[in-house]
C-alpha cells in the first residue's frame, strides 16, 4: 500500500495541477490520462496547462490533434518533446485506432491519429505485456533467424509457435460506447475508453499500486484501477464531471456479481474531497 493513504482511493473536486502540487515526490508510480484534444471538445471552459503536469513515474498520455485551417495543430508533438526536455524518457509511442471511427475527407485519409505516449522518469519499474494476439501458424515448428550487424544471416534455433503473441504498438478499439454500460457517462463529451484504461493499467503497474488521473473527467481511469486491484486518485475541476465519477464508482462497486469480490471492492471505495480553496493553476 502507498505510504500516504490520504491520497489513496480519493476523488478530489479540484484543479489537477494544484492537486499534483500536494503530492510527495516520487509518490505516484503510474499516471493514465487523456488531456483535452486541443479544441475538439469543450470541457466547461477551464484552462489547460500541460507543462505543470510533467511529474514523476510512468505517464500514459493519450492525445489527438485538432485540424485547424487544414493543418494538424502539432500540439501532441509539443507536449511529447516538453516531457523529454524536463527529464522524461520517451519510452514508447503507440497508435490507438478506434476501428470504425474514421471520417471521410477529400484532402486526407481520415481524422488525425490518436497517440498514446508512454513517458517515464528512468526505466519503468513494471511492464506486464498483454499476450492476446492469435498466431496464424500456432503449433507449427519454425526456424528462427537473426541478421548480424554486418548483414549476413545466422540460424538461431527451431521453436514451436505459440497460440498467442504479445501485442504490437497499434491497439484497435471499438469506438461505440467506449466499451461501457454506464449510461450516465453520455454527459461527458470525450470519455476515455475503458478497455484502453484497463490495459494501460495492467501493462504499466502492479496490484496495489496507485494510479493517478489529474484530469479525471467521468472517472474511467479510477474505475478501471479499482477493478484491477489498484488504488486510484483523481483530480477533476469540473463539478459536473466529478459528480459523474463519484456516481459511477459507487455504481460499479455495487454491481459486481460475486459477493466476496463485491464486498472487497466496496470496502476500497474512498470519498469525494471538496475543493478547499486551491484554485486552478
Amino acid at each position: 500500500m502507498p505510504t500516504n493513504y490520504n491520497f489513496c482511493n480519493k476523488l478530489f473536486h479540484r484543479c489537477g495541477i494544484a492537486g499534483m502540487r500536494m503530492l510527495p515526490d516520487n509518490f505516484v508510480p503510474l499516471t493514465v490520462t487523456s488531456p483535452p484534444y486541443d479544441g475538439i471538445h469543450e470541457f466547461g471552459g477551464y484552462p489547460f496547462n500541460f507543462k505543470a503536469m510533467a511529474k514523476g513515474g510512468v505517464v500514459c498520455w493519450h492525445v489527438q490533434e485538432e485540424i485547424r485551417n487544414g493543418s494538424e495543430s502539432g500540439t501532441s508533438s509539443e507536449q511529447r518533446l516538453y516531457f523529454r526536455d524536463v527529464g522524461f524518457r520517451l519510452h514508447h509511442t503507440m497508435i490507438i485506432d478506434t476501428v470504425g471511427g474514421h471520417i471521410s475527407s477529400r484532402v486526407r485519409y481520415g481524422a488525425s491519429l490518436q497517440y498514446l505516449f508512454v513517458l517515464s522518469k528512468g526505466k519503468p519499474r513494471t511492464f506486464n505485456p498483454i499476450c492476446d494476439i492469435e498466431n496464424k501458424h500456432a503449433g507449427k515448428r519454425s526456424g528462427f533467424y537473426q541478421r548480424r550487424n554486418a548483414g549476413s544471416i545466422r540460424y538461431r534455433s527451431t521453436v514451436t509457435i505459440k497460440d498467442k503473441r504479445v501485442r504490437g504498438p497499434v491497439w484497435r478499439l471499438n469506438p461505440g460506447s467506449h466499451n461501457t454500460r454506464d449510461s450516465e457517462t453520455r454527459q461527458q463529451p470525450a470519455l476515455m475508453h475503458e478497455e484502453l484504461a484497463r490495459d494501460l493499467i495492467t501493462s504499466w503497474s502492479k496490484e496495489g499500486d496507485l494510479v493517478l488521473d489529474p484530469m479525471n473527467g467521468a472517472g474511467t481511469t479510477s474505475k478501471m484501477a479499482l477493478l484491477s486491484n489498484r488504488y486510484y486518485l483523481g483530480f477533476e475541476i469540473n463539478r459536473e464531471y466529478d459528480d459523474l465519477a463519484v456516481t459511477r464508482l459507487e455504481k460499479t462497486a455495487h454491481s459486481v456479481s460475486n459477493h466476496n469480490e463485491r464486498e472487497q471492492i466496496i470496502s476500497k471505495l474512498g470519498r469525494r474531497v471538496e475543493n478547499d480553496g486551491i484554485e486552478s493553476a
